[in-house]
């Protein structure tokens, strides 16, 4: 109760907070970056209001989720790590909401900069917590071969556990390059982890039905 208090109360303070710095904000405001920095995509300050309350209407959503997975009493043994996950991502967008208000406001000239650098730190806490998710079909790993084999799911959960640990890091660390060319880098990275990820759990998947089948 007390989480569930907390992070909607963080949550309104957010949008209450946007509200008092709507007067100030311009008729138009940045809302997207590309690899360079610059803004690419703008809208009215209206939006402003909407990427507030983003955050309350993605935890909405991340309550409901346990109540229609098919392995819902799941949720109760990694209930921790949930409620974790749910507020690191909360966070997140609370604090690329308020680097794209800093920008509106001209007290930022890039956010690239802070949005990688939380990808990172979101990645980080996402793969501390991943060893402790449960068999389930709406959250962690999802492969075919991870939703079909519970001994599957454990291990790829905890290889996957080091590699999001270890591609936050690296996007923290290279967040404070301001290059194009790190976007590509941090990009081909995420790709590759899935990569990774997706043929380590068919792998374990193959070698655990050719075991039975001896």
């Amino acid at each position: 109760m007390k989480f569930k208090i907390f992070i909607l109360t963080l949550s309104a303070v957010s949008v209450i907070a946007t509200g008092i710095i709507y007067p100030s904000l311009p008729e138009i405001i940045p809302v997207h970056w590309n690899i360079y920095g610059e803004v690419d995509r703008t809208a009215n300050k209206l939006y402003a209001f909407l990427m507030a309350v983003a955050p309350f209407v993605m935890y909405v959503l991340m309550r409901l989720i346990p109540k229609i997975d098919p392995r819902r009493d799941s949720y109760e043994k990694h209930k921790k790590a949930y409620e974790i996950v749910i507020l690191s991502m909360m966070l997140f967008f609370i604090g690329i909401h308020w680097a794209a208000m800093s920008t509106a406001l001209g007290f930022l000239q890039d956010v690239s900069f802070i949005v990688k650098m939380l990808v990172g730190i979101l990645f980080m806490i996402i793969g501390n917590y991943l060893t402790q998710v449960k068999h389930n079909y709406t959250f962690g790993i999802r492969t075919p071969w991870t939703l079909a084999s519970e001994t599957v799911w454990h291990k790829t959960h905890r290889v996957s556990a080091y590699t999001f640990f270890i591609c936050g890091f690296i996007w923290f660390v290279l967040s404070f390059l301001n290059k194009p060319y790190i976007f590509f880098i941090l990009i081909s990275l995420v790709i590759t982890m899935i990569i990774f990820l997706i043929v380590y759990s068919y792998l374990l998947f193959e070698k655990e039905r050719k075991a039975k089948e001896r």
